[in-house]
Order: C-alpha cells, then structure tokens, then sequence
C-alpha cells in the first residue's frame, strides 16, 4: 500500500489539472467542429478574416502576404480544429495515466510524456499558429475585426503553466522518491 504523501497528492493535483486543459482543448475542438459557419462562435469566419488580410489597413504594405484562396483558409481551418483536438486527446490520455500512477514518482513520470507532447501541439497551435503565423506574418495585431492575440496568449499562458506545474511535481516527487520509498515501508512493515 503507498501512503498519501505530499507529492502523491501534488500529481493528482496536477493530472486533474492536466485534465481541465484537455477538457478546454476538446470543447474548443468540439465547437469548431460542429459550429464551423457561426462567425460568432467559430474560428472559420475568424481564419478567412485573418488569411485574407479583412480589417488590416489598406495601407499596410503587407497585402502582398494575404491569402484569399479558400482553398488555403479550409486547409488552415482544418489544421486548427485538427491541432486543437489532437492537444485535446493526447491530454486526456496524459490525465487518466497521470491519476491512475500517481502512487510512485516513476510511474507518474512516465505517463508525463504525453503531457508535454500534449503542451507542444497546443503550443503549436497557439503560439506558433495564432502569434507567429497569424500575429505576425499576417499582421493581426493590426487587424481591427479579426484579432486573436489575447485568447491566444491566454492559451499560451494556460498551457505553459500545465508544462511548468508538472515539470515541478516531477523534480519534486524525483527529489522526495527517498522519503517516499521510507513511507511505502512502514506502511508494510
């Protein structure tokens, strides 16, 4: 029988963190995938807005990066949703693995490489696509109707924070596995 330490209660703290972040990737997945023509409750009208340079100042000097083919904005949108809900299942896997070996640091170790595979593709997603790509390359910090950066970076934030809080419990519950080993044998001795 393994003790409820500190650091066995810190990583189902954090697997039902890690779950929340895949429960928001999976709705937002979700909405995009059975809502895609809402322009208030979609991404496809917002995607189509961003590609095609719709709200940028006519004097830019950066129309020559806009895509209006909707060919190139379905294949974006489709990435998107694809991206967002592929986070969103890698995440829960990486949460039922995190709760279910949650009893020793090594075994909850090893169910963390699809958190932070999870974390990549959302950061793929959002900080990549949404502030690289779409922030920047086609300037939506200067587009007045279709602007992302703040949700984005929200989702950055959020991710971010999921990789740094399982990173921590993993140095920490690494750093206690002694103290851990000493509780496991007096629980059986």
């Amino acid at each position: 029988m393994t003790a409820w330490t500190v650091w066995r209660t810190a990583r189902v703290v954090t697997s039902i963190f890690v779950l929340m972040v895949a429960s928001y990737y999976l709705v937002v997945g979700f909405d995009n995938i059975t809502n895609p023509t809402n322009p208030n409750a979609s991404n496809w009208p917002f995607v189509q807005g961003v590609l095609s340079g719709d709200g940028v100042p006519a004097d830019s000097g950066f129309e020559w990066r806009f895509i209006d083919a909707t060919w190139f904005q379905a294949i974006s949108y489709i990435g998107i949703m694809t991206m967002e809900t592929l986070t969103g299942i890698v995440l829960l896997i990486a949460g039922i693995l995190g709760l279910r070996r949650s009893s020793t640091s090594a075994a909850w170790a090893g169910a963390q490489r699809w958190t932070y595979l999870g974390g990549i593709l959302g950061l793929t997603v959002f900080m990549f696509g949404f502030m690289v790509v779409g922030g920047n390359w086609f300037i939506m910090y200067l587009n007045s109707k279709y602007n992302g950066l703040e949700p984005a970076s929200q989702n950055i934030i959020f991710t971010l924070g999921m990789l740094i809080l399982v990173t921590a419990v993993l140095v920490g519950s690494r750093l206690d596995a002694d103290s851990e080993a000493r509780a496991d044998g007096d629980m059986t001795g």
